[in-house]
C-alpha cells in the first residue's frame, strides 16, 4: 500500500496530509461551490459539519476498497481477497458495498461496511457466479446491477435479493464498452476508444439475450477518448472524463461538464454532435489529469471527484470552482496508486438518478430537385407536409432539432440556406430564408453536418466546401479539391465517409475536420471497393446500429428497374479489416434489388435506427420508398413507405 493506505507506512504523516487537503477542500466548498453558475444547480450552502459524505474507490492493484470520509477528514481501507477490482456501489440503507472483481470475474457484496475498521479484511456476504471476462464499471437501478465488460463488449445484468446475485441477461453491444450510468430507467454508456455517448432507453425492459443496439449515439465534441461518466438528476448534469491519448498517462486528461443535460441531449438526433459550446472542459497540466478513469459528483456542494489512474501511479482529485473550465488546480489531491472506479454517497444525493427521456420525433426530410420544396414526413403518424422555399432546385438537407431549423443546399442559387421554425410551419407554407451563404458552389449534391460545421460535396468542381454555421450566417472556412467525382457524404463520428461517384468505391477521411485545415488538394485516408455495386450515389451511417447503407443506381441510362441498396452491418469492424485499395466482400453485405423494390435510380438514402428501416429517394421512378424487415435482402417490396415525389433528391432522417 502507498502512503499508509497501500504500503502501511507512516500512517500519521499520511493522515496529517489528508486532513490538510480536506481542510482546503472544505474552505473551497464554502467560498466557491456556487461559482459554478450554469454548470452547477446546487443550493451552494456550506457543507453541514455533521453530513455523511463519502467516496468509495476501487483499486486495480490489490482489489481493496478505500473509503474517504470527506466531512470528518478521515479515510480507511477495506481489505478484500481480490487482487484487482473496478466498478463500485454503496447502499447506505443496507450498509452494503458491491464491487466488480477483475481477479475473480464476479460481483462481490460486503455488509456492515461502516463498522469495519481501517485495514480490516472484510468478509464477502454474497458473490455472483464468475461470468465476467474484464469488468469495468457498475451501474445500479433498484435491485438491478449492470456490469460493463470490455473483454467481451457486453452488459451483464444481475439482480440482488439481499443474499445472492442472479444473472438475468447478457447483452452483446456494438461498440467497446467502459463507463455506464443510469438516468432514470435509461442507461448511458461511453463508447470506449471514441468520443461518443450512447443511450439505451428503458434499459431494464430488455429481457432477450443477444445483440442490443443503443437507442441513440452522439459525438461529444472536444473529447479524444472517453472512459468514465456520471449523471446527477438533481442538477441535471452529466460529466464525462477524457483520457486523451492512452499513451500519455500524465498530462493530457480532462473532464467535460454538461449542464442542462436533458435539454441538450434530447434535441440531438442519432449521430449528431454535442457541441463543445454546450459543455465546460477542464484540462491542462495544473489539473493533474493524465488518465482520468472515472468520475463522481456531489450535487449538494457541486464538487467533482475523479479517480486518476495515471499521473504518478494514481490519485483521487477533486474540483469545486470549474465553471469557467480550463487549466485549473484541484482543491483535493490524494495519492492512491491504481485508483480505478469511484462512487460518491451521501444522504442527500443517493438515488438521485433523475428521469429518463421520452421518445421524441421520428421524421424524414426530403429535398426537391425541380421545385426546391422541403417535404417532411412524420413517421409517428404518417403525416406529410410540403414547405415551399425560394430555391428552384435543392439537394443536400439536414434538420437541427436544437434550433428547429433546416439547412439545405440550393442548386439554383449555389448556396446554403437556413430556415427556422420548421415544427410550426403548416403544409404548403412558404419558408422565409433566415440567412444563406455566399454563392460559392457550382453543383452541390449532399451535405454532412458535424456540430456547427457544414460540409458540402460539390460535383461541379469535385470539391468539399466547409462552412461554419454561426447561428446568423454561414462562413466559408475551407475548400478542398478531390481526385475523384463526389456525391454522397456522411459523418461517422469524426470521420467523413464519401462515395466515389461513377464507381463502386467508398473513401474515408479520418478526423476530417481536425486533419484538413489548409485549402487545396486532400487525399482520403483509405479508399476501398464495395463489391456488388455498379455506381453508388447515396450514403448513410448509424452509430447506434453500426450500420452503413449505400445506394446503387446501376446503369445511369436505366432509371426504372436496376437500382439497389447495400446494408453493411458491424461496419466499423468490417471497414478496419479491409486494407486501402481492397474490396469489401458481398459476404459482409445485404443487397436489396429487383423489380419488386421499385428502384431505378436511388439517389440518396436514410436509415431509421429505431425501426431498422431504410428509406430511399428514387429520382428515376420519382418515389420515396421505405423498407422494413430487410432480413436477407433480395427482391422485396417497399413495405414502410411508397409515396410519389417526382423530383425527390436528398433525404435525411431525424430521430431523437
Amino acid at each position: 500500500m502507498h502512503t499508509g493506505l497501500q504500503e502501511k507506512v507512516n500512517q500519521s504523516n499520511f493522515m496529517k496530509q489528508f486532513k490538510n487537503i480536506f481542510t482546503i477542500t472544505l474552505i473551497s466548498a464554502s467560498m466557491l461551490f456556487m461559482s459554478c453558475g450554469d454548470d452547477n444547480n446546487s443550493t451552494g450552502s456550506e457543507p453541514d459539519p455533521g453530513r455523511r459524505a463519502q467516496l468509495y474507490v476501487t483499486n486495480n492493484n490489490d482489489g481493496n476498497i478505500t473509503v474517504y470520509d470527506i466531512t470528518n477528514e478521515e479515510s480507511k481501507t477495506l481489505a478484500t481477497s481480490n487482487t484487482a477490482a473496478e466498478g463500485i456501489y454503496y447502499n447506505a440503507e443496507s450498509d452494503l458495498v458491491v464491487q466488480a472483481s477483475r481477479s475473480g470475474n464476479k460481483l462481490d457484496a460486503y455488509a456492515t461496511v461502516s463498522e469495519t475498521i481501517d485495514q480490516q479484511v472484510i468478509s464477502v456476504l454474497a458473490s455472483s457466479s464468475a461470468d465476467l471476462q474484464s469488468p469495468r464499471e457498475l451501474a445500479v437501478r433498484n435491485n438491478s446491477y449492470v456490469v460493463s465488460d470490455n473483454g467481451s463488449n457486453q452488459f451483464y445484468v444481475y439482480t440482488y435479493n439481499g443474499t445472492s446475485f442472479t444473472l438475468v441477461n447478457t447483452f452483446d453491444i456494438q461498440f467497446p464498452v467502459w463507463g455506464i450510468t443510469f438516468k432514470g430507467d435509461d442507461l448511458y454508456a461511453v463508447v470506449d476508444k471514441e468520443n461518443e455517448l450512447a443511450v439505451f432507453s428503458d434499459f431494464l425492459s430488455n429481457n432477450v439475450n443477444g445483440t442490443l443496439n443503443a437507442t441513440k449515439t452522439v459525438t461529444v465534441e472536444g473529447i479524444v477518448r472517453t472512459h468514465g461518466l456520471t449523471y446527477d438528476g438533481t442538477d441535471d448534469i452529466m460529466i464525462l472524463t477524457d483520457i486523451g491519448e492512452a499513451s500519455n498517462a500524465d498530462s493530457d486528461g480532462g473532464f467535460h461538464v454538461i449542464s442542462n443535460f436533458s435539454t441538450k441531449f434530447d434535441a440531438l438526433s442519432e449521430g449528431d454532435v454535442l457541441s463543445v459550446n454546450d459543455q465546460t472542459r477542464i484540462a491542462g497540466s495544473n489539473t493533474q489529469l493524465g488518465n482520468p478513469i472515472d468520475v463522481a459528483y456531489d450535487s449538494e456542494t457541486g464538487a467533482v471527484y475523479i479517480s486518476e489512474i495515471g499521473n504518478g501511479g494514481g490519485k483521487v482529485v477533486g474540483f469545486t470552482d470549474y465553471s469557467s473550465g480550463g487549466n485549473i488546480t484541484p482543491t483535493l489531491s490524494m495519492d492512491l496508486e491504481a485508483a480505478s472506479s469511484i462512487y460518491f454517497s451521501s444522504d442527500e444525493t443517493d438515488g438521485n438518478v433523475g428521469s429518463g427521456s421520452a421518445q421524441g420525433k421520428s421524421e424524414i426530410y426530403i429535398t426537391d430537385n425541380a421545385e426546391g420544396n422541403i417535404n417532411v414526413f412524420d413517421l409517428s403518424d404518417n403525416s406529410q407536409r410540403t414547405l415551399a422555399t425560394a430555391a428552384g432546385a435543392a439537394e443536400g438537407i439536414y434538420y437541427d432539432g436544437k434550433t428547429d431549423a433546416v439547412i439545405q443546399a440550393s442548386r439554383t442559387d449555389n448556396q446554403l440556406e437556413y430556415f427556422s421554425s420548421i415544427s410550426s410551419a403548416m403544409d404548403t407554407d412558404s419558408l422565409p430564408t433566415d440567412f444563406s451563404s455566399g454563392s460559392d458552389l457550382t453543383s452541390p449534391r449532399e451535405i454532412a453536418v458535424s456540430g456547427n460545421k457544414v460540409v458540402v460535396s460539390n460535383n461541379g468542381s469535385n470539391e468539399f466546401f466547409v462552412y461554419t454555421n454561426t447561428g446568423s450566417g454561414f462562413t466559408l472556412e475551407n475548400t478542398f479539391s478531390l481526385s475523384f467525382n463526389v456525391w454522397g457524404i456522411t459523418f461517422m463520428g469524426d470521420d467523413l465517409l464519401a462515395v466515389v461517384d461513377n464507381t463502386s468505391d467508398l473513401a474515408v477521411f479520418n478526423d476530417f475536420l481536425s486533419t484538413n485545415v489548409t485549402d487545396g488538394a486532400i487525399t482520403a485516408s483509405k479508399q476501398i471497393t464495395i463489391d456488388g455495386i455498379i455506381r453508388t450515389h447515396g450514403i448513410a451511417y448509424s452509430a447506434s446500429d453500426n450500420v452503413l447503407v449505400m445506394t446503387d443506381i446501376g446503369d445511369a441510362g436505366n432509371t426504372t428497374n436496376d437500382g439497389a441498396f447495400h446494408v453493411i452491418n458491424n461496419f466499423r469492424t468490417v471497414l478496419d479489416e479491409v486494407n486501402a485499395g481492397g474490396t469489401l466482400a458481398m459476404s459482409n453485405q445485404i443487397r436489396v434489388d429487383g423489380l419488386l423494390t421499385l428502384m431505378g435510380n436511388p439517389i440518396d438514402v436514410a436509415y431509421n435506427h429505431k425501426t431498422n428501416t431504410v428509406y430511399v429517394t428514387d429520382v428515376g421512378t420519382g418515389r420515396v420508398l421505405g423498407y422494413e424487415n430487410i432480413g436477407n435482402g433480395g427482391n422485396i417490396t417497399p413495405n414502410a413507405l411508397n409515396v410519389e415525389i417526382p423530383s425527390a433528391s436528398s433525404i435525411y432522417y431525424y430521430g431523437n
